[in-house]
């Protein structure tokens, strides 16, 4: 089992345009297209979504854009807001260290048993290696590197921990938990994500090695510092993005 690519963003100009994937139907489309929107910063903070308007945007009739908005509401993207549309909405706390739990979980036991795969056999020291590529691609230019780009490695570094576990199950959970999506939506606006880059750096740095090493002991330790690290900075965006005018 392979993880879907991650989520590739139009530039603003053109994010609004509606494209479908192949097997996609329209209500599908449409609440992808408007999470793009939402989560990438298309919309200004407190701006209202009307069914009529987008629809009338979209070239298509009302019906798949409340039905693509109520999926989105449910998901907790957006609230409806009685004769007034959808107002988007800020991740709770709440949500945020619930996932962040999950991630714990489920990146505490990929590593446990990509290290009993190393251990047998059934796994290659070489299959580390896209580990170190992809920490070289996040470290080369720190400076100057995209937000986008930046989650987008990131998550496909926590991804390829996942994938070494070989346990399908386990990649199809982890895959549906959208981290990437959350951290741009955490941390849209916002630039306090670059002064954290040299301590990821580092922790990134210890995971793989722990993981060469086959210590379960100092890859547990190196994930809970890593992702504990991680939610205290997520609560804190979160809190900045809260005290942000609309």
């Amino acid at each position: 089992m392979h993880f879907a690519a991650p989520i590739q963003v139009r530039d603003l100009s053109d994010m609004g345009q509606l494209v479908g994937k192949p097997g996609e139907t329209l209500t599908e489309t449409l609440r992808r297209t408007l999470l793009e929107m939402i989560v990438f910063g298309y919309f200004d903070r407190g701006f209202r979504l009307y069914p009529d308007k987008l629809a009338e945007q979209f070239g298509v009739s009302q019906t798949p854009v409340r039905e693509a908005l109520m999926r989105l509401a449910s998901e907790g993207y957006i609230e409806a807001v009685q004769r007034r549309g959808y107002h988007i909405r800020t991740p709770s706390a709440k949500q945020v260290l619930d996932l962040w739990q999950v991630r714990l979980g489920l990146e505490l036991a990929a590593g446990e048993i990509a290290i009993e795969r190393l251990e047998a056999g059934t796994l290659l020291s070489g299959q580390l290696d896209q580990l170190d590529h992809i920490r070289a691609q996040l470290e080369a230019d720190p400076d100057h590197i995209e937000h986008r780009r930046k989650l987008g490695l990131n998550t496909e570094f926590h991804q390829h921990i996942v994938a070494l576990s070989g346990n399908d199950m386990l990649i199809s959970i982890y895959s549906g938990i959208q981290m990437q999506l959350l951290g741009e939506w955490i941390q849209r606006g916002l630039q306090s994500w670059r002064k954290r880059l040299d301590n990821e750096a580092e922790e990134h740095a210890a995971i793989v090695a722990a993981l060469r090493a086959r210590d379960r002991d100092a890859y547990s330790a190196a994930i809970r510092i890593h992702i504990g690290r991680s939610l205290k900075d997520a609560l804190g965006d979160l809190n900045s993005q809260e005290q942000r005018p609309d």
